[in-house]
């Protein structure tokens, strides 16, 4: 039986790719159908301290940063004004949709369970640039290398950003949420959660890939990148199997509507903001259509793998604060899969007339030599 190859590889990624979004679906359908199996995997430690979701959070930090390439990065810094503001539209506007969503938990009739959903929403607000957001980029015709710059800055300065941004979501009410983002903002095991789950693979990943460049002249990365990527897309899948098993496992054992409901809104519009003010803020700015998309993907996308995993660290069993996010990374998924329709420019075909067929010149034509 033949082994199968690297072309295999990259034909199975390709083919997952274009249907990311019903793949997304049938994972989140298979943990809500099994949270059992999702649940004893959770639970399970294969070292101290350590779980599943966080070994496959450390995979897919390392294997994206293994995917970015020197010359994608060189470009990028060679426009630093573009990707200081392109940093700006994806952190700071963020928090002032999460603050306005604070706010508008004010409104909910039970004060404590509303803001224990910002404080999900907050873990997933302050989080770097989803990976996930280069791949819709590519179906969305975006620039890729202002992506790559966003995604790679946000990871490699969230073990300082993630602090900083729980304590600007932190509420005006005295409490339990208040309290937990304030210790969450000044503990050192937030950053360094985020330095050693998510920074140092992504720096790991950037080391490999240079090191690995002068083997065998380079075909054995070659060689792995198609593997590499394909593993990175069944990694990111899992994920969404585990989360969605974990949130309707605690669903299943305690049956809260109204709570489900608020987290499905919540999630849904926290998410959708930040896309259209991304959007807006894009296209006042007149960046072009490439850049737009990027602007728009990097303002919308999360890094939820993260903050699911922080999460269940800190809040183990809290379906107040796994909802929100579970949410808002469907959320998310959704809105990128449907960017490209909205984006990509309508190409209107005309019919072929007779001036489109090329005819023979009857003599040579000097005139633009």
């Amino acid at each position: 039986m033949p082994l199968p190859t690297a072309v295999t590889a990259t034909t199975t990624d390709r083919a997952l790719r274009a249907h990311l979004a019903a793949a997304t679906l049938l994972a989140c359908g298979l943990g809500c159908a099994l949270p059992g199996l999702g649940a004893a995997v959770r639970h399970c430690h294969p070292a101290a301290g350590v779980t599943p979701p966080m070994l496959m959070l450390l995979t897919a930090m390392f294997i994206g940063g293994f995917e970015v390439r020197a010359a994608e990065l060189g470009r990028v810094l060679l426009r630093p004004g573009l990707l200081l503001s392109g940093l700006g539209v994806a952190l700071l506007l963020r928090m002032v949709v999460l603050l306005g969503a604070e706010r508008a938990a004010g409104c909910w009739p039970d004060q404590r369970e509303a803001l224990w959903l910002v404080v999900g929403l907050s873990l997933t607000a302050t989080m770097p640039v989803a990976g996930a957001a280069q791949t819709w980029g590519a179906k969305a015709q975006a620039d890729g290398p202002l992506g790559v710059g966003l995604v790679l800055a946000t990871t490699l300065a969230s073990p300082l950003t993630v602090p900083l941004g729980l304590v600007l979501a932190e509420g005006p009410e005295s409490g339990g949420p208040r309290q937990v983002l304030d210790s969450l903002a000044q503990a050192d095991s937030t950053c360094g959660f985020m330095a050693l789950w998510v920074t140092a693979p992504c720096l790991a990943g950037l080391a490999a890939r240079r090191l690995t460049r002068g083997l065998a002249g380079g075909r054995a990365r070659a060689a792995a990148l198609p593997w590499l990527r394909l593993t990175g897309l069944a990694n990111a899948l899992g994920l969404t199997f585990l989360n969605a098993a974990g949130v309707f496992g605690e669903i299943g054992r305690r049956p809260e509507p109204r709570l489900v409901g608020l987290a499905l809104l919540a999630g849904s519009v926290v998410c959708a903001l930040p896309f259209l003010t991304g959007w807006l803020t894009a296209c006042r700015a007149r960046t072009g259509q490439s850049r737009t998309a990027t602007l728009t993907l990097a303002s919308g996308m999360n890094n939820t793998s993260a903050a699911a995993a922080l999460a269940g660290s800190q809040f183990s069993g809290h379906p107040a604060v796994l909802l929100p996010i579970f949410f808002y990374g469907m959320a998310q998924q959704l809105l990128a899969a449907c960017l490209p329709r909205l984006l990509l420019p309508v190409r209107r075909t005309t019919p072929a007339t007779c001036a489109d067929v090329p005819t023979l010149s009857p003599r040579p034509d000097f005139t633009h030599a």
